[in-house]
């Protein structure tokens, strides 16, 4: 199973990769926005760790242009905020 973690917090990243391929799975990390979307469309993954705050485009903009262009891989959000508007 193929993970991808778009996270730019390189600690946390480093921590959510380890503990997955620990548990067996396939992981590929990207540190932006741009460079997340571009593996996410390329990609075969069965599920993107996506934080939403990134630098050059953020998580919710991810999340539509990928779901504009009907995948349907599963996506779990991260976030540091305390309320979602």
């Amino acid at each position: 199973m193929r993970v991808l973690v778009i996270e730019d917090d390189d600690v946390i990243a480093r921590l959510i990769k380890k503990g997955l391929e620990q548990a067996r799975f396939e992981v590929e990390v990207a540190a932006d926005g741009n460079t997340g979307l571009r593996l996410a469309l390329g990609g075969n993954y069965s599920l993107i760790i996506l934080d939403v705050m990134l630098p050059g485009r953020d998580g919710w903009s991810i999340c539509s242009a990928l779901r504009e262009r009907r995948s349907i891989v599963p996506i779990l959000m991260l976030t540091a905020r305390d309320s979602v508007e």
